[in-house]
């Protein structure tokens, strides 16, 4: 049981750390405003909570139940039991390839769980070059190698300082009851999570079925088409040249972008899975 509250503890901290993560990364680096990430209204995005709970598992793996002969990256003695102070050596690969292979089957999942279940699209590497399903692609799980790798130097050690302190105020030692307050707020979090969870999709749904007996997809798509027809129309009358898209690719950046994406024109356009708020579009 306490095994288990502690994990709670770690899915939960993910999920809010890595909300706040998306919030930053959207606001200054792709939709360039303020946007709340992930399907959900609530601060939590349930992959990195996953992503957190998978890598600090796999860690506790290697490093605390391999043997002493066997040693791994310790900074601060005692990580996971092991006793001995130790920097970087040979046998970090275990757990940092478990943590890879780990986080991309982790984002294939979800991914596939949302695009088959929930018909939505919370990213889409389609363009990409390599890519499987629009899912994963070789860039972005080389990026999760990157993660991996920053999560066992940097954060790991963070997470089990943390995870230690927690352990210790939820329980106070060995043979403690459970910190009322604690597991009452950790309750509270987690009725608004599943509360949040349920009726997002529930959303998702009515969204869906009204779009179907409606035939608002439909007309959308028709008034689309119209409104093209119309453009090109105004267009000829009035003998406006057709604009070339420019490039603004330096010739290295141009190389890089040919090397990675399918259509690299397309990685200028902004992310079709997303309206002009940020929240996942809904697809058929």
């Amino acid at each position: 049981m306490q095994i288990f509250l502690l994990f709670l503890f770690l899915f939960i901290f993910g999920c809010m750390a890595g909300w706040v993560i998306e919030v930053f990364f959207r606001r200054f680096v792709t939709a360039k405003k303020w946007v709340n990430p992930g399907f959900m209204k609530g601060p939590w995005l349930p992959l990195y909570g996953f992503g957190v709970v998978v890598m600090f598992t796999f860690c506790f793996l290697c490093v605390g139940l391999m043997p002493e002969e066997i040693r791994f990256f310790n900074p601060i003695g005692g990580l996971f039991g092991k006793n001995y102070l130790s920097g970087p050596t040979w046998a970090d690969l275990i757990p940092i390839c478990l943590m890879w292979a780990g986080m991309v089957l982790l984002e294939f999942l979800a991914g596939l769980i949302f695009i088959k279940g929930f018909h939505v699209k919370l990213w889409d590497y389609s363009n990409m070059k390599g890519n499987i399903m629009g899912i994963i692609c070789p860039l972005f799980s080389f990026i999760w190698l990157v993660v991996a790798v920053a999560f066992y130097y940097a954060v790991d050690p963070f997470m089990f300082v943390l995870s230690t302190n927690v352990h210790n105020y939820m329980f106070g030692g060995e043979g403690q009851i459970a910190h009322f307050g604690f597991i009452f707020v950790l309750g509270i979090l987690y009725g608004f999570l599943i509360y949040d969870f349920v009726t997002s999709i529930g959303m998702f749904n009515a969204i869906s079925k009204f779009a179907k007996s409606s035939g608002l997809t439909e007309r959308y798509e028709a008034t689309k088409q119209k409104w093209n027809e119309e453009i090109e129309n105004a267009k000829r009358k009035l003998k406006i040249p057709e604009q070339q898209p420019k490039k603004d690719f330096s010739p290295v950046k141009e190389k890089i972008a040919e090397m990675l994406y399918i259509d690299p024109e397309k990685q200028k356009k902004p992310n079709e899975n997303y309206d002009d708020k940020g929240r996942p579009i809904k697809t058929e």
